[in-house]
């Protein structure tokens, strides 16, 4: 066999052989699968949302019907990191089985976070973003599942943890009985090019240079693992492959300097003991913890605590900072640390919009390797009025193929309805939309989770056109007992998490102009947008709060993600409809204020409807399938 069409070939019969697992006892396939699935996740709310999706998906026998999956919600208070919810799931499952917990092989997904980046997986989860692979289409969740079954029976029991926005397409050598170690730490490494060493994880393996590229599986040490390293750390740390080009197995090639990267990684019940006698004794956690960066750079026979002083990727930097992580590094340091290097593999992490365009649209490769489509679970149809009884338009529908309607080869649709006379452009993904209405949707959009329905009003020839380079994406919520809808629209451009002092709110970035330009065709002044508890004084000039000797304080920061930018409508329609309005207003059309309500993105957190949004894509799916 070609060695480009291995990965291909492992990742489909992975991919089958998981898909007869569904709905089946976990223990009835080929191998063992794990005894437990734990996912940790941002707060209480987060994980009520997540075991509301869970039960469905056993409702619809997505998953192997005895599955343990537990879902453990970070505790209030501060940000506490992966590494932090991993002790507070080993914390938590201690409690449930106490020492049977050293018994069993468990899978750990860090699924918590705001997806800020990724705004239409803020409300239900990155772990259970839609796939354009199944029928119905497969989660995230469903992925995770698979992907790692084939290391269940070659591990000892202990934990294996990964994260909730990451891809892995590989290929292994089944035909040696090698196993990962039952001690300490092995983490799965994966050629890749400098450039990818400078954000994430490189591992600096003994003897690197004398292993055989051409292994798809090499068992090896590992020394020390840094953590976004610069060129010349990783050259002198000896960490780095120097040649102009690189084969490895599977057909994986690399031009230029390349690094073994991380991406997720086993540790055993030595380790879970050491984790659990540490958090007992320093209690509740009161900084960032991170899984990668304070437990795997503890550990490696050239491992130091230099690290710790390192806090530019902590979020939120607490007076404890430095006494927790130097702790985790006495918990840790002397433990044993191996790597599993994957040869045949590449690491593939999605958490921007870009990235989800660039890898569902635009990378043949990767769709290929995991048998992903462009046209997954959709319904295409001709809607036409055919008259009104007791008030309700009814409407013919015909079946038709997708390529009737004028969609670009590369875009990618999921679980959605279209009328036929719609048209999509290049580089656009679409998933949990349902347009009876024509939609002429222009080139590299992103639209989830958005309606448009016939009514009464509607003109025969009416037809919504969504700008290129947006992004849409409607939420209904609670306010005041009432359910509301609210369309979120960015640029794929916009950077949601970009902060700027208030005094220069109008100059922030936004849809191709400026949050000024929006305040001014849509009639709004700065306290209609602020988030809650920022006021003005009487003199008009804006502060967050005052001192206690009066002074005001101007350390306030404002972004898009906690804008008031959002109208509410009554009906996913309206809220669509207004949200494009907004839009044609910033783009310097004239001018008309759709709402007195308007939202940011973390109201939508706040406010959100859970079960709503659940009821709407439930009767989607029923739509689809009818």
């Amino acid at each position: 066999m070609d060695e480009d069409k291995k990965i291909t070939t492992f990742m489909k019969s992975l991919l089958d052989e998981y898909k007869q697992l569904r709905g089946q006892k976990k223990d009835s396939g080929q191998r063992p699968f794990w005894d437990l699935v734990v996912i940790t996740t941002a707060d209480v709310a987060q994980k009520e949302a997540f075991e509301l999706q869970i039960t469905e998906k056993f409702h619809r026998r997505e998953l192997p019907t005895d599955l343990t999956l537990i879902v453990v919600p970070d505790p209030p208070g501060v940000r506490i990191g992966n590494g932090g919810s991993t002790l507070t799931a080993l914390e938590f499952l201690d409690t449930v089985y106490g020492p049977e917990i050293y018994q069993k092989k468990i899978l750990l997904i860090h699924a918590g976070g705001w997806s800020q980046r990724m705004p239409s997986s803020t409300i239900l989860g990155k772990i259970f973003s839609l796939l354009p692979h199944g029928n119905p289409p497969y989660q995230m969740l469903d992925l995770k599942l698979a992907l790692y079954w084939p290391l269940v029976d070659r591990v000892d029991p202990g934990v294996f943890l990964t994260c909730a926005d990451d891809f892995l397409v590989y290929s292994l050598d089944t035909s040696r009985d090698w196993r990962i170690p039952g001690k300490g730490f092995t983490a799965l490494a994966h050629p890749s090019p400098i450039a990818v060493g400078r954000t994430h994880g490189v591992f600096v393996i003994k003897n690197i240079a004398g292993m055989d590229p051409m292994n798809p599986v090499v068992l090896s040490e590992c020394s020390e693992v840094l953590q976004k390293p610069t060129d010349e750390r990783m050259k002198l740390h000896g960490a780095l492959l120097k040649e102009e080009t690189h084969d490895f197995a599977g057909g994986i090639h690399i031009d230029g300097d390349v690094v073994y990267t991380d991406s997720s990684f086993y540790f055993g019940v030595d380790i879970i003991q050491k984790l659990l006698n540490w958090k007992k004794s320093v209690g509740s956690l009161s900084c960032e913890i991170d899984a990668y960066g304070d437990f795997l750079q503890a550990v490696g026979r050239c491992a130091t605590n230099k690290y710790i002083h390192l806090t530019s990727n902590v979020s939120q930097v607490t007076p404890s900072l430095l006494q927790m992580r130097q702790g985790v590094f006495d918990c840790l340091n002397g433990s044993d640390i191996h790597v599993l290097v994957m040869n045949a593999s590449t690491f593939i992490h999605i958490g921007t919009m870009k990235e989800l365009q660039h890898h569902f649209c635009q990378d043949k490769n990767f769709q290929r390797q995991l048998a992903f489509e462009k046209d997954v679970f959709n319904s295409w149809h001709n809607w036409s009025s055919k008259g009104k009884t007791t008030g309700t338009q009814l409407f013919t529908s015909t079946c038709v193929v997708r390529d009737k309607a004028s969609v670009s080869a590369n875009a990618c649709v999921i679980h959605s309805v279209f009328n036929t006379e719609s048209s999509i452009g290049a580089d656009c993904f679409i998933e949990y939309c349902d347009f009876e209405l024509p939609v002429n949707i222009q080139e590299k959009c992103i639209l989830s989770n958005c309606q448009l329905l016939w009514t009464e009003t509607t003109a025969q020839d009416a037809r919504l056109t969504i700008p290129k380079n947006t992004f849409l994406h409607t939420v209904p919520i609670t306010v005041e007992s009432q359910t509301k809808y609210v369309t979120v629209f960015f640029s794929m451009d916009d950077n949601l998490k970009k902060s700027v002092s208030l005094c220069d709110v109008e100059s922030l970035p936004f849809m191709g102009s400026n949050i000024g330009h929006l305040m001014e065709v849509q009639g709004l002044v700065k306290e209609d947008i602020l988030p809650e508890g920022i006021i003005t004084n009487v003199s008009g000039s804006l502060h967050s709060n005052l001192s206690p000797i009066g002074e005001i304080v101007r350390s306030e920061e404002v972004s898009l993600w906690n804008l008031k930018l959002f109208p509410a409508a009554s009906s996913m329609t309206t809220s669509l409809e207004e949200a494009i309005q907004v839009i044609s207003h910033v783009t310097g059309r004239k001018s008309r204020r759709v709402s007195s309500a308007f939202f940011s993105l973390a109201d939508l957190l706040t406010y959100k409807h859970i079960q709503a949004m659940l009821n709407y894509r439930q009767r989607l799916f029923e739509k689809i399938s009818a």
